[in-house]
């Protein structure tokens, strides 16, 4: 299957300050399946200096972005989203796969406009 699984948590500390890749991790915001083009929306945001690449090989990829250009984005439906996740008949799937773009919109809006958080985008070719 060719595509992105991507997450999206908040920072335990420094909230205020961009993520780096090896952040520690708090409450996830999201996470969701996509095709070839589910970076593009990241991306664009990176072009637009509204968010920073921290690098990665896909094993993951690494982003940071302000909850100000990344919860509305997230609540009205991630971008690229499967409602329901495509995997393979070789796919290792453990009881932690969940299978369908899980959604937590209490902790979204908790988030400050100005707190940055973690992306995560695992290729799944």
């Amino acid at each position: 299957m060719l595509g992105w699984h991507i997450s999206v948590y908040r920072k335990i500390d420094h909230m205020t300050e961009p993520a780096m890749a090896k952040s520690p991790r708090g409450t996830r915001l999201a996470v969701w399946q996509t095709g070839l083009g589910g970076l593009d929306w990241i991306n664009e945001l990176v072009k637009d200096g509204k968010a920073i690449s921290l690098g990665g090989d896909g094993y993951p990829c690494w982003f940071t972005a302000t909850a100000e250009h990344l919860v509305q984005r997230i609540i009205d439906g991630p971008p690229e989203a499967r409602s329901r996740w495509i995997s393979e008949a070789s796919d290792i799937l453990t009881d932690q796969w969940e299978g369908k773009t899980v959604l937590n919109r209490d902790a979204a809006a908790d988030c400050l406009p100005n707190e940055w958080l973690l992306v995560a985008a695992w290729d799944e070719s």
